[in-house]
Parts: structure tokens; C-alpha cells; sequence
């Protein structure tokens, strides 16, 4: 297995009445969801070894998820149905430009009753990189589950990456959740952040100030997503600013996971030895991951719409071709 990505699968009940809140919404259309499980179905598409470990409710949504991820290719094995707690349900409300509010059902969800056990021995050996989701992280309990996972990794060959993908609504404070989403970040390899969360955890005003203090002793590569702008990176030696593609925002939903799914994969064919880019290559990382996040951006559909490898290079061909004509 190349990857495996481990934390929450979910369903999204998505509004169909964008502008709208919660309360006003009068149609939700169900998808498959979770950032991790996104990141692995884009993966998969994108022709990558990948497997799904965590847990879903023994209920109708949880054998829903299973049968999507097995559908797109994603090995499902450590996949664990759970008895005792239910499948996690998000809400999600879009306002007119496309950007989304949650809320979240479930207040013990079977995501977050994961353990170490839930990641044998024979997924922990070979792997070129594991991915975290971080909505465990919010509980106690698969906070220490993670972190115990994480570190058998110490001493390895595998890149550990991590998305935190703060949401504020589950956790008590942002004082707890700084502390604990930076406590992990800093053992993570590749940490891969929106830009108001990059903001939110370090405290910094600019997003270079930010990038500096996410970066540990551990860290190769902080990549910070800046919506249609592009995509900052930044590695021990080279910092860029990669410009993002012209497309017309249709659903903001997916966007950042098929980002992260392409910057893996990219790494993945490009070579695991981040330190060893050149600026050329941090560049060509950047681009490839733009334009997956920019397709998925003006489409509707959710992980249905991520690309394809086919699809990100002739998007960002046009886009040369584009610029070269002026």
C-alpha cells in the first residue's frame, strides 16, 4: 500500500438552497464525506495504492460509506464497523459564493472511538506515507489513539501528513484546540493547512510568520492552501507562492481534500525526499495540486467531482498556453 489515510468518514447532508442557513434550508442532498476519506477516494482516482483505517456505525450510513469507499477503489480491510456508536453526520449550509458552514449530529461518533488497534501491524510496515484527519483529535480518548499510532512511525521511513481541518464547533475552546492540533502537526512530516487555519493556530498576522512557526524540527513541507489565490509552500530550504486557476466557483465542498490528494500523489511519483526539491520542482507540486483543487471547485458533487491525472494535466496545460499567449 502506498498510503494509508486514517481518522473520519462521514456523511454530508449538503443544502441544495445555497444562501441559506440551517434553519431556512428546505432540501439536503446526501454525499459521502470526511477529509480523510476524501483525500483517499482522491487518491485512488489518481491511481495511488491507498486504504482507508478507522470506524463507522453498524448502521445503514456506515455500510453506505463502506460501499462508496470499496466503489472507488479504496481498501476498506481496517474499516471497522462499531455497535456502540453511531456513523458522524455533518450538516452542511453554502452561502452565495459557495463557502460552507457545519454543524455537526453525533456527540460520541464512531470515528472517535477509534484505537491502536484499529491500525495492525501489517498496515504499519511498507508504507510510503500515512495520513491523519484530525476530528478524533477533539476527543480525548482517539487523541491518544493517534498520537500512539504516530509514533510508531518515529523511527521510519514513512512520511507522516496531517490536515487539521479545525472545526470550530466540536471543540471546547481554541485554546484546546491550538494546543492539540499543533501538539500533533509538530510530529508530522507534511502539515497541510488552509490559510485562516495556518492564522488560527500559529497566531500570526502573515502567512510566511505562520509557516515559520508551523515548522518543527520534523517538518518537510508546509503547504497552505489559499483558496483561488494558489497555494504557499514552503520546505527547509525553498519558500513559493504558486498561482492558483481561473475557474468560476461552483461549490467550495472538496476542494482543499482533492488539493491534498494531489500534492501525496505528486509526491508519491516525485520521490518521498521533499528536502531534495528544487524550487522548479516545489513549483511543479504546486501547480498539479492547484489544479485539482480548482476542478473540484467548479463542480458540483463532492468527492464525484475529483479529478483525474488526465484532467489536472490539461488543465494546467491550458492554463500555460493561456499565459505563454498573454
Amino acid at each position: 500500500m502506498d498510503i494509508v489515510c486514517i481518522g473520519e468518514v462521514l456523511i454530508d447532508f449538503i443544502s441544495s438552497n445555497p444562501g441559506r442557513g440551517l434553519a431556512e434550508v428546505t432540501s439536503l442532498e446526501k454525499f459521502a464525506g470526511g477529509a480523510p476519506a476524501n483525500v483517499a477516494i482522491g487518491l485512488a482516482k489518481l491511481g495511488i495504492k491507498v486504504a482507508f483505517a478507522g470506524r463507522v456505525g453498524d448502521d445503514p450510513f456506515g455500510a453506505f460509506l463502506m460501499q462508496y469507499l470499496n466503489d472507488r477503489k479504496v481498501d476498506t480491510t481496517f474499516l471497522k464497523k462499531d455497535a456502540q456508536h453511531k456513523t458522524r453526520l455533518a450538516f452542511v449550509c453554502l452561502d452565495a459564493s459557495g463557502e460552507r458552514t457545519f454543524e455537526f449530529w453525533e456527540k460520541e461518533p464512531a470515528d472517535s472511538a477509534i484505537e491502536i488497534g484499529d491500525f495492525p501491524e501489517e498496515l504499519r510496515d511498507n508504507i510510503k506515507i500515512v495520513h491523519f484527519g484530525s476530528l478524533a483529535l477533539s476527543a480525548e480518548k482517539s487523541r491518544k489513539a493517534f498520537e500512539q499510532i504516530s509514533a510508531h512511525f518515529e523511527n521510519s521511513t514513512t512520511l507522516i501528513s496531517f490536515d487539521p481541518n479545525y472545526r470550530k464547533s466540536l471543540w471546547r475552546s481554541d485554546a484546546e484546540a491550538r494546543t492539540a492540533l499543533c501538539s500533533f502537526g509538530s510530529q508530522a512530516h507534511i502539515f497541510k493547512l488552509a490559510a485562516e487555519e495556518a492564522l488560527f493556530l500559529t497566531k500570526a498576522v502573515k502567512l510566511e510568520s505562520a509557516a515559520q512557526k508551523l515548522f518543527n524540527k520534523k517538518t518537510k513541507l508546509v503547504a497552505i492552501t489559499l483558496g483561488a489565490q494558489g497555494c504557499y509552500l514552503k520546505t527547509r530550504r525553498f519558500h513559493t507562492v504558486v498561482p492558483g486557476f481561473n475557474v468560476k466557483t461552483v461549490d467550495t465542498t472538496g476542494c482543499g481534500d482533492a488539493f491534498t490528494a494531489a500534492l501525496l500523489a505528486k509526491i508519491i511519483k516525485t520521490g518521498l525526499d521533499i528536502e531534495g526539491y528544487t524550487p522548479e520542482m516545489l513549483s511543479d507540486l504546486g501547480r498539479y495540486a492547484n489544479a485539482a483543487g480548482a476542478l473540484v471547485a467548479g463542480r458540483r458533487s463532492g468527492t464525484a467531482s475529483f479529478p483525474t491525472d488526465q484532467e489536472i494535466i490539461a488543465l494546467t496545460i491550458q492554463n500555460q498556453e493561456k499565459t505563454e499567449k498573454g
